[in-house]
């Protein structure tokens, strides 16, 4: 029986939030499988990205200073509570790949070039 270890964590960069506050230092340093949500009622919703890394901390911090998309910079940089979901798979890049793939199905990440959640409205 394989159990998993997905760890959940609100992510905050010092130089992207009023409060300066930053515990990037509290992602792992390893290869794994990793989500960016918003948070509704402290829980992840609408997935932004998901990606596989050799190295958590460094892809989490690249994504709030040099994100590939405008819609991921207004997401990553703005008014948002970002929350980062990860499994630690540091060895086996096949396996990496292969949850990325599953997790993608499953939380079906999507941004638009404003940053929101397409098709999401809150009421």
């Amino acid at each position: 029986m394989e159990t998993t270890s997905i760890t959940r964590l609100e992510v905050f960069h010092k130089s992207f939030n009023l409060d300066h506050k930053d515990n990037l230092d509290e992602l792992p340093e390893a290869g794994g499988v990793f989500g960016i949500f918003a948070v509704v009622n402290e829980e992840p919703l609408n997935c932004r990205l998901i990606a596989e890394s050799d190295n958590i901390r460094q892809s989490v911090k690249e994504l709030f200073e040099n994100p590939p998309s405008e819609g991921l910079k207004k997401f990553m940089q703005g008014p948002w509570i970002q929350m980062c979901i990860f499994e630690i798979m540091a060895d086996d890049v096949q396996a990496r790949k292969e949850l990325a793939k599953k997790w993608s199905a499953e939380y079906e990440p999507k941004i638009d070039e404003e940053g929101e959640y397409p098709g999401y409205y809150e009421y």
